[in-house]
């Protein structure tokens, strides 16, 4: 039986982050996870790294016509799905072994092998038995089931076997229209397919204020992607290689046929084989780990972060509460509190930070507001694409930043901007006595400042 100070169960962005503080400030460490190949967690294998590699690929594609329009010369035959399939297994395998080589680096000890609690210090690891002072639980989270439609891997698809298509569909469904399910339709809809993107809720992105939803679905049309909102899929059949859906809207149903359908409708805790009962672990009714503020569980000794607690579900909040919670093992300070910017790589981009609107209603805080549409402004049409604004929202009484939506061209890059700037507690005079470089996409910030 092997002793460690700390038992790492899961190697996505929490885990791993945690046991390199850890284990580079002396502790002893062990990281487990059901297999190697996956260090790195659904971001690096089958989430954020992958999905922007793909559409990173397929902006260059459907802006041809804008290259062309500006004097290059060429042409394009098509579209080789495995070449881009075979260099994104290329770009994620650099990753991971740079990952892997970091760990065995900091004297991480990696278990290959699923893990589960055989008690509150100890838990079994294929047939050996850890045990450890303390336990941080980072399993992650996995694909939401749609109540109807089940996923089989070949007609009804998840995010992940996005990166496991040979070829591209004719035409896909695309069901939930949050950040993965619109990045998956610009992706598809750029290459060529015919896709119809659906959403139960009344609006697209349906966290994000109302008129950033509006505009996205807006450009979606212009762009040919078929949008639904409140509509509901309530039964299917698979037929002559198609997916035939039957759907109900405003109380009518009709049909559809596609080649492809893809669930993204969110993602759940992955809990349910670490046995959590046998070490006293409590889960709320949606399965997250309950945990205190500063990542406890009910158990003494065992703490939470990342996917499987009620925190955004973002790799970005999930390396913050790592470090945070790393150092407060460590008896150092804890991180400041942040907020937290919420990113959406469709085209226009989408970044939200801080209140928004709905928020400071219901807090019956008095705001108001500063928009500039991209149009205005240079650098955007330079790009090509002068889609989408910037809003912010400031308090009325002390004239600091409260929060900010922000559509268009790598807008996902101005977001992190104003985060520091609401961070910072920056009042408008001091932004407006900053100098920001001219032509950039950042101005558009400082521009709507002044508007």
């Amino acid at each position: 039986m092997q002793k460690y100070d700390v038992c790492i169960i899961g190697a996505g962005p929490a885990g791993y982050k945690a046991a390199l503080i850890l284990a580079k400030n002396g502790k002893k460490v062990c990281l487990v996870d059901f297999n190697e190949e996956r260090i790195g967690g659904t971001c690096l294998n089958e989430g954020c790294i992958p999905a922007k590699n793909y559409l990173e690929s397929a902006e260059y594609f459907a802006k041809f016509d804008y290259f062309e329009d500006r004097g290059v010369i060429g042409s394009i035959d098509g579209f080789e799905l495995s070449n881009l399939k075979s260099k994104t297994v290329e770009l994620l395998n650099t990753l991971r072994v740079g990952l892997k080589n970091k760990l065995k680096k900091s004297s991480v000890n990696f278990y290959s092998a699923k893990a589960c609690f055989v008690s509150k210090d100890r838990v079994k690891v294929a047939d050996e038995i850890i045990e450890a002072d303390k336990f941080i639980i980072s399993t992650g989270s996995k694909h939401k089931e749609h109540p109807v439609l089940k996923v089989d891997g070949k007609y009804i698809i998840s995010s992940k076997e996005i990166f496991k298509l040979e070829t591209l569909p004719r035409e896909i469904l695309i069901i939930g229209a949050g950040a993965i399910g619109c990045e998956a339709a610009n992706f598809f809809n750029k290459l060529g397919t015919k896709v119809h993107l659906c959403e139960f809720t009344p609006s697209i992105l349906p966290l994000e204020d109302s008129d950033v939803s509006s505009a996205v679905q807006r450009e979606f049309k212009k762009q040919g992607i078929k949008v639904d909102v409140s509509i509901n899929a309530v039964s299917y059949k698979i037929k002559d290689n198609k997916v035939n859906i039957t759907f109900e809207k405003n109380g009518k149903t009709f049909e559809g046929s596609y080649d492809k359908v893809l669930i993204s409708i969110g993602r759940v805790p992955n809990v349910d084989e670490l046995d959590l009962e046998v070490a006293s672990v409590q889960k709320d009714e949606r399965s997250f780990i309950k945990v205190d503020n500063s990542y406890k569980t009910t158990s003494e000794n065992i703490y939470a972060i990342g996917d499987v607690i009620n925190t955004p579900a973002l790799a970005h909040v999930a390396y913050y509460e790592a470090k945070d919670l790393a150092y407060s093992l460590l008896g150092k300070n804890r991180l400041i509190p942040s907020v937290v910017p919420n990113v959406v790589f469709a085209t226009p981009q989408v970044g939200s930070v801080g209140e928004s609107e709905k928020s400071l209603k219901e807090k019956e805080i008095s705001y108001s507001i500063k928009k500039l549409f991209l149009k205005t402004l240079g650098m955007p049409k330079i790009k090509g694409d002068d889609s989408g604004f910037v809003k912010l929202l400031i308090d009325d009484n002390s004239q600091k930043l409260l929060g900010a939506s922000l559509v268009g061209y790598n807008m996902t890059e101005v977001i992190n901007q104003i985060m520091i700037a609401i961070n910072a507690d920056l009042s408008l005079k001091e932004l407006n006595s900053m100098i920001f470089a001219h032509p950039t996409m950042s101005e558009s910030f400082y521009k709507t400042l002044e508007s």
